[in-house]
């Protein structure tokens, strides 16, 4: 549970109120993405694969960034979705957007952030060293720091996902979210605790980066012991030990499902050739998770959350061409 202090205020309730708020600021910008059945597996897919900037990211930086004055030179970190959101969502609100991402970044994410004129600065290690030297640079510049998940408004714009799938289903019973930091399931898990109580929420992990699953485990943030390449580099590595996302994880994830690579890219697949929906690998990772679920029972209702398309066209091909042994 959410220890005292003041991190108290941080439950469903308080934090639906805020996903209110963020979606009347932001709605005008978003797309109501689809919600698409799969009749195979019976469950319902909401395609944030087809948002704006190919990312549920885009309701975050929208979410944030309403938030800020016009002008200002705005720091943040990010290995590509984020990244995207924040710098369209800059030029949006009249802002200059510098980034810090890793040098193992996608490079046809490097070149989709340049194009919208964010200044990008290039960092050794992985995300968490990105977004450390961010936001140690913002501190000691006195500018805003915008988090990837570590922020009420993100997690608050993340969690309009929930709002919009509680307008089409009546009842959920089962829902999977990809974890990384925490903010799409903070922000989505708070809503559906608040509006569907009896609904579980699943976090989805790669067994190759499996950092939020170890956390809650051991009780506090941790690092996986050792670092292993995964498809699902947008959820991939470590998080800031003083994030606001983990409290809310111990609160609304009732459990975790971890998946293989090799399922990864099965669920990939599957939603290529039955749907023709692109996915990239942490979208991937929710569907493998639904898909392996032992728990689902006939005649439930259940939500997988596809949170992008940012995949590289080559690796993409590979995966639909492979036949299954």
């Amino acid at each position: 549970m959410i220890p005292t202090g003041e991190e108290d205020q941080l439950n469903p309730g308080y934090i639906s109120s805020l996903i209110i708020q963020a979606y009347q600021r932001i709605r005008d910008y978003v797309i109501q993405t689809r919600l698409v059945f799969d009749p195979t597996y019976s469950l319902w897919l909401k395609c944030e694969n087809e948002q704006k900037t190919g990312s549920f990211k885009w309701r975050g930086a929208l979410s944030k960034l309403s938030l800020l004055t016009p002008g200002q030179t705005i720091i943040t970190a990010s290995t590509g979705n984020h990244g995207l959101g924040v710098a369209n969502a800059a030029v949006l609100f009249g802002l200059k957007a510098r980034i810090f991402l890793p040098k193992t970044a996608s490079p046809k994410k490097i070149e989709k952030l340049m194009a919208l004129g964010a200044d990008l600065v290039q960092v050794d290690g992985d995300s968490l060293d990105a977004e450390m030297q961010g936001k140690e640079y913002a501190a000691l510049h006195h500018l805003p720091w915008v988090s990837p998940y570590n922020d009420e408004a993100i997690i608050a714009g993340q969690g309009t996902i929930g709002l919009e799938i509680s307008e089409r289903l009546s009842e959920i019973d089962k829902i999977y979210i990809t974890v990384g930091g925490g903010g799409l399931i903070s922000g989505i898990g708070s809503w559906i605790r608040s509006h569907h109580p009896n609904a579980e929420i699943i976090g989805c992990q790669p067994v190759n980066s499996p950092e939020m699953y170890l956390s809650v485990l051991s009780g506090h943030v941790v690092t996986a012991p050792e670092s292993l390449t995964t498809l699902s580099d947008g959820s991939a590595g470590p998080l800031e030990e003083d994030s606001i996302t983990f409290p809310i994880c111990q609160d609304v994830i009732d459990r975790f499902i971890l998946v293989s690579e090799e399922e990864i890219e099965d669920a990939i697949r599957h939603l290529n050739r039955q749907h023709h929906l692109i996915v990239e690998g942490a979208a991937g990772v929710a569907m493998a998770a639904a898909m392996k679920d032992s728990r689902r029972h006939e005649g439930e209702t259940s939500v997988v959350v596809l949170c992008g398309v940012n995949i590289d066209a080559t690796i993409h091909e590979r995966i639909c061409k492979k036949v299954r042994t």
